[in-house]
């Protein structure tokens, strides 16, 4: 995994990585091996399982606030791009854009990333063509996690075979879900799976237009065939 950031970005990225999924929350649970899908908190980003595809740069844009940044409200997602992390031990609560945070990498999300309440940005690499559609994508995913015996690249597979767009999609209904569910997870991390899978897959909240749009988008790119 290939990261260039500065000095201070680096530091707390070292400590603040951590997989995708909370404690008691089994959305992506399996993603937690996967080097590209681990999530970049304050500048790091996630490679590929081995490929080289991908490297991250950028600490992001914004500046310390004036008091000191708790992490329960502090450190979120403002948006699918944005992130907002506070750094505990200096006070700081620093925004960043997942998008220059991901580099050459795409940005699948900005999600709920530990238990203490860390956020962080998603970086996957697409594919060159799209062999699965938002709903495939969830299914790939969804069994990634649910399999005992996947492969540590497993996740990077699942998003090497769509395109930048469909997997966009696919991680606003995400990221809807988690900050639908935001509440929950700060109050009652035990609920909190439930409450982002559900939400995914109901649409629950204000999330029924990216549930929609996901459904959607059930075309994928016409197989190759040699016609000599």
């Amino acid at each position: 995994m290939t990261t260039h950031r500065t000095a201070r970005a680096a530091s707390v990225a070292a400590a603040l990585t951590v997989g995708i999924a909370v404690a008691g929350c089994s959305l992506f649970q399996e993603l937690q091996s996967a080097d590209s899908s681990t999530p970049a908190t304050d500048g790091s980003s996630g490679g590929s399982d081995g490929s080289g595809s991908g490297s991250g740069s950028g600490s992001g844009s914004g500046g310390a606030e004036a008091h000191a940044c708790v992490i329960a409200s502090d450190d979120r997602c403002e948006n699918q791009d944005t992130l907002r992390s506070c750094d505990p031990s200096t006070g700081e609560a620093t925004v960043y854009s997942c998008t220059d945070v991901c580099g050459g990498n795409l940005n699948f999300s900005c999600l709920l990333a530990s238990t203490e309440g860390q956020h962080a940005c998603w970086c996957v690499v697409p594919g060159a063509g799209k062999q699965l559609s938002c709903t495939g994508l969830e299914d790939c995913l969804r069994a990634c996690e649910a399999s005992q015996s996947a492969p540590a690249g497993c996740a990077d597979t699942c998003f090497s075979r769509t395109n930048a767009e469909t997997i966009r999609s696919y991680g606003a209904l995400v990221f809807c879900a988690n900050e639908y569910c935001d509440t929950a997870c700060h109050e009652d991390q035990a609920a909190c799976g439930d409450c982002v899978a559900e939400a995914i897959q109901f649409g629950g909240g204000d999330c029924t237009l990216e549930r929609a749009l996901c459904d959607q988008d059930d075309g994928t790119d016409d197989p190759w065939w040699p016609t000599g």
